[in-house]
């Protein structure tokens, strides 16, 4: 297991890594001190499981910088390191497909939870950003396009992905395997024309799925 850890102070890079070792034994830790940095180191490590990434980080422009990480780590998730806390900053990651947002004030104990459920395929963002997306975004499909598109036990997975469950979870509700799970997620991502379980979740806000407890029943 490959984690890269992004950030130009040494000092945070030093607290996060020491989390990472505990939280993920064995894991072989990756550092970059700015963002051409982690590019290249991407570019020659090519397969890591896990980044970590400081919103503020030299090289880094916002928005663009996660959406370049995302193009070149396409199935890796990615959480957002940030000092900032502000609503706009936190929408801007989770539109360019990071899957999880930590602030720089988080307890050692938090971030640790919040690494375990990203890399265990879950999403990670305040409450109050995800409740507002379907304001904020203009839905490129609706409910009934989904559910056409989709089978029924397609249907029952997207259901538990937009309530920000891991794969994990996932295969126990429906009694599936973590492999089954993937396999459906694939299928899910090709149907609805998304890359990622947080553009998945997104769609799905955006329509209004999330509000609903059968959130794909049909009316």
């Amino acid at each position: 297991m490959r984690i890269l850890i992004a950030d130009d102070h040494e000092l945070f890079r030093d607290g996060l890594r020491l989390i990472v070792e505990d939280t993920f034994a064995g894991a072989e830790i990756r550092e970059a001190e700015n963002f051409t940095s982690a590019l290249s180191l991407i570019d020659r490590q090519g397969d890591i499981d896990l980044a970590l990434v400081d919103f503020g980080m030299p090289g880094l422009d916002g928005f663009n910088g996660i959406t370049t990480l995302r193009t070149k780590l396409p199935s890796t998730p990615i959480v957002v390191v940030s000092g900032r806390e502000d609503r706009e900053t936190i929408y801007d990651t989770l539109r360019a497909g990071a899957s999880g947002y930590i602030p720089k004030s988080a307890s050692r104990a938090r971030i640790a939870g919040i690494l375990e459920t990203v890399f265990e395929g879950g999403i990670h963002f305040p409450e109050d950003v995800l409740d507002t997306l379907h304001s904020r975004e203009e839905p490129a499909q609706t409910r009934e396009s989904i559910i056409a598109a989709l089978t029924p036990r397609q249907l029952e997975v997207l259901a538990l992905v937009c309530k920000g469950q891991s794969n994990k979870e996932i295969a126990a509700a429906l009694e599936l395997t973590e492999g089954t799970v993937k396999v459906h997620l694939g299928a899910i991502f090709r149907a609805l024309r998304v890359t990622n379980r947080t553009s998945a979740a997104m769609l799905c806000a955006s329509v209004g799925m999330e509000e609903s407890p059968h959130p794909f029943a049909s009316a």
